[in-house]
């Protein structure tokens, strides 16, 4: 399995809405859920949006930029570009967000210029969901819906080629060496891994491979290999896997009990509560 499919396989993500505001619309802001993660592109125009957390970030027709979560974003705009302002809004369920690797992120978003090459390896699926998205036709929503998340999961593949990111999982993954370990975690969680034997996956030294991955994932192999763990547990109670103990035994732990205190130390509720997390 490739690196970027071991993570997407168990927390995939799905389009909850697309649409194309205009400058009434943006006018009163941007109100962006915490609970999903964002693709804002600039169809036309020149804006800027302003954040209480990360200050401010000019876009110019043709930029983009990814929001792991969402926050609220002010709207600007120069006069000369009040008449011809659009934005496309790509909104992203990955699920219950504290369960999913992927918004573990410090950052909060990153900038795709028009000129990125990024943005240029994007451009034939960017035209199509523009075209969707703009002049809709029969069966549209479907077909936009697709193209978004295609969409996305080509920019995330990018930002691994590219190394866009600099910390967390997306990072790690953008390192082959790392990856290599990581992708081992993910495919076989049931495993008594150690952090030689990841090392040893990787093709690093034990001392150095540790060093890298606390630098760049912000943790310790073993406690990305417990989080790992927990988390498919939760993803696969929710989905209506109720035998901890068989749950228990297939993600590498040999008692029940000791799967319970795991899962309650690391997730801060028992399984039977997993319905309360977001």
């Amino acid at each position: 399995m490739d690196r970027l499919s071991s993570v997407l396989n168990a927390f995939r993500p799905k389009t909850s809405s697309v649409d194309c505001l205009r400058l009434d619309e943006l006018s009163r802001g941007l109100l962006l859920s915490a609970e999903f993660s964002y693709w804002v592109y600039v169809v036309s125009g020149d804006v800027t949006l302003c954040s209480k957390k990360n200050g401010d970030i000019q876009l110019q027709e043709g930029d983009g930029v990814w929001l792991a979560t969402g926050q609220t974003l002010d709207v600007w705009v120069t006069p000369e570009h009040q008449e011809k302002v659009s934005v496309l809004l790509c909104e992203y369920d990955f699920g219950t967000k504290a369960l999913n690797p992927l918004l573990d992120l410090e950052w909060q978003w990153v900038l795709v210029s028009h000129d990125d090459v990024i943005a240029q390896q994007l451009a034939p699926l960017n035209t199509l969901l523009l075209e969707e998205s703009l002049q809709p036709r029969c069966g549209s929503q479907a077909v936009v819906e697709r193209l978004a998340e295609a969409y996305l999961v080509q920019m995330l593949r990018l930002f691994l080629q590219t190394q866009k990111i600099q910390s967390g999982l997306l990072a790690g993954l953008s390192d082959a060496r790392l990856a290599r370990a990581i992708v081992e975690i993910h495919e076989q969680p049931q495993q008594a891994w150690q952090v030689a034997s990841l090392a040893n996956k990787a093709g690093m030294s034990r001392s150095v491979f540790s060093g890298a991955f606390k630098t760049t994932m912000g943790m310790t192999p073993m406690a990305y290999l417990t989080l790992w763990r927990m988390r498919l547990a939760a993803q696969r109670i929710k989905h209506g896997d109720k035998n901890i103990a068989m749950l228990s035994d297939q993600l590498g732990y040999q008692s029940e009990a000791a799967f319970r205190r795991t899962f309650k130390k690391v997730l801060g509720v028992a399984p039977g509560a997993i319905s309360s997390l977001h």
